[in-house]
């Protein structure tokens, strides 16, 4: 199975839920390998806290030798979860992200493939590898807009259009809801992710949150998300206010002590 994670804007949030939901799967024990599909500004690794590696994606899509697969760019990060990092250096701006196509086919994981945004060659390019896709967008009128685009074009060419993943949701009355997108785009929203500091300390960290605040709100979002693609059941971890309080005494001890 190979899936996408789209936006029809930038700046929504849409690697951090790549990396976030791959590990939520990988949790769950699903096959899973999580993939940089933006050739142009790649970040998945930065994400991940990896800068060094001796292949890249765009090694084995331009190398085009039938012997090597994209198995030479696989990497497997602390948590456990496999992922092939596109690289960083602008000689490789013109990778032909077209040929990824044949490189997936016959993948022997389930990918989950972080597109670059928009509409341009190369998110085009990752949305005729997919099997089916998650469009990811921000509670307001510009990015529903930008949304509604990406959705349109991955119906006209028969890609399986899962549902929008609403991210940095504040629960602000100036916000679009839930109803009122799903009647906008004629998708349903399958996701509702609230907006939460955590991510923004956990990306200076290097660490995704689902890995450094394992009981937050999001956290627990993504969990849930992955449950639901994969068709497992998600519980809630058990007496959860009070851990969440016992980790607020806990964190308050650490920074008092290193004060």
């Amino acid at each position: 199975m190979i899936r996408g994670i789209l936006s029809g804007k930038g700046g929504v949030g849409k690697t951090t839920i790549t990396v976030n939901l791959g590990i939520a799967l990988h949790n769950l024990g699903e096959n899973v390998v999580v993939l940089d599909g933006d050739l142009k500004n790649p970040n998945l690794s930065l994400h991940l806290g990896v800068f060094k590696y001796n292949l890249t994606l765009q090694d084995v899509v331009e190398k085009d030798i039938s012997h090597i697969s994209l198995l030479n760019a696989l990497y497997v990060h602390e948590t456990g979860l496999r992922f092939i990092p596109a690289h960083l250096s602008l000689n490789f701006l013109d990778t032909d992200a077209s040929k990824l196509k044949s490189f997936l086919e016959n993948s022997p994981y389930n990918v989950l493939i972080d597109s670059s945004p928009g509409l341009g060659k190369d998110s085009l390019s990752v949305l005729e590898c997919c099997d089916e896709v998650f469009v990811v967008t921000e509670p307001y009128l510009p990015d529903i807009t930008d949304c509604m685009k990406t959705l349109e074009v991955a119906k006209d060419r028969d890609v399986n259009v899962k549902g929008i993943i609403l991210n940095k949701v504040r629960g602000k009355d100036y916000e679009l809801g839930k109803e009122e997108i799903k009647a906008c785009t004629n998708t349903n929203v399958i996701a509702n992710l609230p907006f939460e500091e955590n991510v923004l300390r956990s990306l200076k960290l290097k660490n995704p949150v689902i890995n450094y605040k394992p009981l937050s709100k999001v956290s627990l979002g993504f969990n849930q998300l992955a449950a639901d693609i994969s068709d497992k059941e998600f519980v809630k971890p058990r007496f959860l206010p009070l851990k969440r309080a016992f980790s607020f005494i806990q964190n308050k001890s650490k920074s008092a002590k290193a004060n």
